[in-house]
């Protein structure tokens, strides 16, 4: 397990609404992290290294040690807060193609300990190996992944999600009703693992908003961000442009990039200008490529793709479109299928790089 990994900080920022929540105190959470709560509030996304997020969690496992506790951070999570991620999945075909996405990207789930999906007969069994955690972060996290599992699979149905059975292997277990009323299905205490059993009519179930382009494009910048833009060969720019597609839906500011990077936001735009990549130039890149994307190979209206692209309205990303591309969006859409039907083909967006 690689504890100085760089993750996304929404799990940080849940536990600690969670904390806030239950009463406890904010700063006690994030003794020994090297968090401040000023940089966690801040705009933009911030990075955090696992070992961090693990820090939070023992914290406030010491402060409201009540079993159960994972069930309520659980609730606060979104199939958004998986970012690009998120998108790709809510356009697969089913839940079953959804899950191979998410193990196909494991970089960007939001998972602190390895997760297993293996098959059974009627249907897959996803585990969780809470096994790698200090043994009073165990129970919390393992609850934690169970609970936003069932939230993320009925967001991709777009109906309740029930699993065939929930596995419990917790020390220090709540009353089993608790588990039976969030997860409304048979729970087994003393299993041999964590475990949500899916079966196959959940997994071939067709997902409302499945659209094949727009799997396949969120799909391309989940492998960009996973592989890097092979494209870009000066190092900085090179990890500027990793985290900005990492956090395409909430932009970073350069202030919050540059301390990602552990460097100052003048050394940053310096060494950008060194490398003749100033920071403007690649974040209007990351928002071009995908603003692109979404509007040639989606239906998603200007409004969400203003959204996803971390504008406060359409009208202000229909101005900064039409300076990238001396196009209004809906006058670029319609040109891309108008070209695209001309040779009865997809469109093939000019930004793709190669390997796409």
């Amino acid at each position: 397990m690689n504890w100085r990994e760089v993750r996304d900080a929404t799990n940080v920022r849940y536990l600690l609404s969670t904390a806030r929540t239950l009463g406890c105190s904010v700063q006690a959470c994030l003794q020994g992290s090297g968090l401040d709560e000023a940089m966690l509030g801040a705009g933009g996304r911030v990075r955090v290294q696992r070992w961090q997020e693990l820090a939070v969690i023992r914290n406030l496992v010491a402060q409201h040690p009540e079993p159960g506790l994972g069930i309520r951070v659980g609730g606060c999570y979104q199939l958004t807060s998986l970012g690009i991620l998120g998108y790709t999945m809510l356009a697969c075909r089913n839940l079953h193609e959804a899950l191979l996405v998410s193990t196909q990207f494991r970089e960007l789930t939001l998972s602190i300990c390895p997760v297993q999906v293996l098959p059974f007969d009627g249907g897959v069994r996803m585990s969780l190996d809470h096994s790698v955690l200090p043994p009073d972060a165990q129970d919390m996290v393992a609850e934690r992944g169970l609970a936003v599992w069932k939230r993320i699979f009925g967001e991709l149905l777009q109906r309740p999600f029930v699993p065939l059975r929930v596995e419990l292997v917790l020390s220090r277990p709540a009353a089993i009703e608790l588990y039976e009323d969030y997860f409304e299905c048979p729970v087994v205490r003393g299993a041999a693992s964590n475990a949500v059993l899916i079966g196959d009519a959940d997994l071939v179930s067709e997902l409302p908003l499945a659209n094949a382009l727009t799997r396949n494009a969120c799909a391309a910048l989940c492998r960009q961000l996973c592989e890097g833009l092979e494209d870009v060969v000066s190092p900085l720019a090179r990890q500027v442009l990793q985290v900005l597609i990492s956090h395409s839906g909430e932009p970073p500011t350069a202030v919050a990039v540059a301390a990602t990077l552990g460097i100052s936001e003048r050394s940053l735009h310096r060494r950008l200008a060194a490398e003749g990549q100033p920071f403007r130039q690649l974040d209007e890149r990351v928002r071009g490529r995908l603003a692109e994307r979404l509007l040639g190979d989606s239906d998603l209206g200007l409004d969400a793709i203003a959204a996803q692209l971390g504008y406060s309205e359409a009208a202000s990303f229909s101005r900064a479109f039409k300076r990238w591309t001396g196009l209004a969006p809906s006058r670029w859409r319609t040109a891309q299928r108008e070209g695209a039907s001309s040779f009865g083909a997809p469109a093939i967006i000019n930004t793709l790089s190669p390997g796409d």
